[in-house]
């Protein structure tokens, strides 16, 4: 479509525009020109959203992901193993709601807590302050609003949760009654909505087959990444394969080389664009082909369905900012699970680099070892948590990362 190429072509100038107008000494900085830059993308983004508002959706696999064909119950209980309890929240101004199913029950709950509230919360806890509480306060009065009230119905050991609003900002496997994580009794994975169940079997695929890893970008404007770097290096040996890091870790490897990968290693930075999540992107190297911002709506046009069993971003969020919607969280996973890929693996703050070093590699042993996606997460956390050299045991080490999408092997 003409319009839509010349909207995006536009797009990518003022953002080139505005990333020379940055790069300059701050002294230098012409305040007036980048502020009417960075209004004149936020317009032109804004356009662009619009426009794909407006293209009529031919997939019904797209229209699940934006949640518009709600799966009936019957259809998800028929979708749910016996081992497996989905937990729907719903969060409005004065309470939250939990839908409770299973293969063969329904539960709705109302949870006297109010969105206010649970962003306050929240909000504490993100702060992270006092790092030697391995039970943060803010956490075991998330787990009774949220946890306590469904106990009796949560039998399985695999937990499948629909976040809603400022929910996705949540780590479910960190809350606490004060003596016991939530995570400790079930593995636990997130799902961008219950009627995607459809669509996860068909993307499944048997192992998680060969390793595409890229870390510590090096272009003009992105800051380094040094334990990037290690990291990749350490998760590429695991599959006897190299890295691509610094000038080697470019979009256009993304394009060329993801489709045929097993696994998608991208530990980087990266951009939520709450306004527009649409935009949200991660910086790798540009070239004379791409501009090195894989944006979550190009990420829509990768095929990835093939091969690609698991897409990990280990990625450094530069601008999460306030407590919103959620959208642009949730984005970047939607995108890569409609690209093809069962299962994305993301995290929800910048995690410290020697606890997220020690979490991939135990990770992905357990993945090697035969475990599913779930356990092998829940185990590495564990292991994490547990670490004798260093006192990992708040959750701001272990618990930033969660799985979106299929967990199984």
């Amino acid at each position: 479509m003409e319009q839509e190429q010349a909207l995006k072509t536009e797009i990518i100038a003022l953002s080139q525009r505005l990333i020379t107008l940055r790069n300059r000494p701050k002294n230098k900085w012409d305040y007036e020109t980048i502020a009417e830059t960075e209004n004149q993308l936020t317009a032109s983004e804004k356009a662009y959203e619009n426009l794909l508002t407006q293209i009529k959706i031919q997939s019904p696999e797209t229209a699940e992901l934006i949640s518009v064909d709600v799966a009936s119950l019957a259809e998800i209980q028929s979708l749910l193993d016996t081992d497996t309890t989905l937990i729907e929240y719903f969060v409005t101004e004065e309470r939250t709601f939990a839908f409770i199913i299973t293969n063969n029950s329904f539960k709705t709950i109302p949870l006297n807590i109010s969105r206010a509230k649970l962003i306050e919360e929240l909000t504490l806890f993100r702060d992270f302050i006092g790092l030697d509480e391995p039970y943060p306060q803010e956490l075991q009065q998330l787990h009774e609003w949220l946890i306590l009230p469904l106990q009796t119905h949560l039998n399985t050991t695999k937990i499948a949760i629909v976040p809603h609003n400022v929910l996705h900002y949540l780590p479910f496997a960190a809350l606490t009654d004060g003596k016991r994580y939530f995570s400790k009794d079930h593995a636990l994975f997130t799902l961008p909505s219950a009627s995607i169940l459809r669509y996860l079997p068909e993307k499944r695929k048997s192992a998680i087959g060969s390793l595409l890893a890229l870390g510590d970008p090096e272009a003009t404007g992105i800051s380094p990444l040094n334990s990037a770097r290690d990291e990749v290096r350490t998760i590429a040996s695991l599959f006897n394969t190299q890295p691509l890091v610094g000038k080697a870790a470019t979009e256009s490897a993304i394009w060329s080389k993801a489709s045929q990968s097993g696994t998608l290693h991208l530990a980087a930075h990266g951009k939520y664009n709450t306004l527009n999540p649409l935009f949200s992107s991660i910086e790798l190297v540009g070239d004379n082909q791409h501009d090195g911002l894989l944006q979550a709506h190009e990420i829509y046009e990768l095929d990835l369905s093939s091969k690609t069993n698991l897409v990990v971003l280990s990625a450094c969020q530069t601008n999460i900012g306030e407590l919103s919607r959620g959208d642009e969280v949730v984005g970047m996973n939607r995108a890569f699970l409609y690209a093809g890929t069962p299962t994305v693996m993301s995290s929800l703050w910048n995690v410290d680099d020697a606890a997220t070093g020690l979490l991939m590699k135990e990770f992905y042993s357990n993945l090697q070892g035969g475990m599913g996606k779930a356990e092998a997460l829940q185990q590495a956390q564990k292991a994490v948590r547990q670490n004798q050299e260093q006192d990992y045991s708040h959750p701001y080490y272990w618990a930033a990362f969660s799985l979106t999408g299929d967990v199984g092997n």
